[in-house]
């Protein structure tokens, strides 16, 4: 897969037509939750594109600082049975965020995809909780354990209650994206 990425002079000139596309790809994948909360379901496409803008944005050229960036993005890919996903926490403003970290600490340990009747945690990744405070955007692991069906995406937090029924169309490609082997896209 790294051999798709583009250098960032060429990339350069096709970039907005390449926004455009993801754009595309996004919004299908993109499940608001409330007010606060975005969740974006990430694939292959996905990833790459966030591959492709931090080589563009970062002027990267050094094959080993591009096989750096890669390996930390690619564990967003969804494999090895596993959905993987973007949660976004949204905020206007500075007062807002100090809002959201005092009423919605540990939101994003409160997000489920209900498939048939089992809830499936979405296991945050560690390290973004510092304190009071907690980075507004948050990596989730979904493991269905091979249970396939309908899908719910569900919030349960004291403060923030949300829940959307995912389209069969987009849940199709969840699984499908899942089934491939993590092995796949190891550089």
């Amino acid at each position: 897969m790294l051999d798709k990425i583009i250098p960032w002079k060429e990339y350069e000139r096709i970039r907005n037509e390449r926004i455009k596309r993801i754009i595309e790809i996004k919004n299908d994948r993109r499940i608001e939750l409330g007010e606060r909360l975005t969740l974006l379901f990430e694939n292959a496409e996905t990833v790459l594109h966030q591959v492709q803008e931090m080589v563009y944005l970062d002027k990267i050229e050094d094959r080993n600082e591009l096989l750096r960036t890669y390996n930390i993005y690619s564990t967003l890919i969804p494999c090895d049975g596993k959905i993987k996903a973007t949660l976004y926490i949204n905020t206007e403003n500075e007062e807002d965020l100090r809002k959201v970290f005092r009423t919605l600490k540990g939101i994003y340990n409160s997000v489920y995809l209900r498939i048939n009747d089992k809830l499936i945690h979405g296991e945050p990744e560690g390290g973004r909780e510092q304190g009071d405070e907690f980075s507004t955007v948050q990596y989730l692991t979904f493991d269905p354990q091979g249970e396939k069906g309908r899908v719910e995406v569900l919030v349960d937090h004291p403060n923030y209650k949300a829940s959307v029924t995912l389209s069969d169309k987009l849940v199709e490609k969840l699984f499908q994206e899942s089934s491939e082997t993590c092995s796949s896209y190891k550089q």
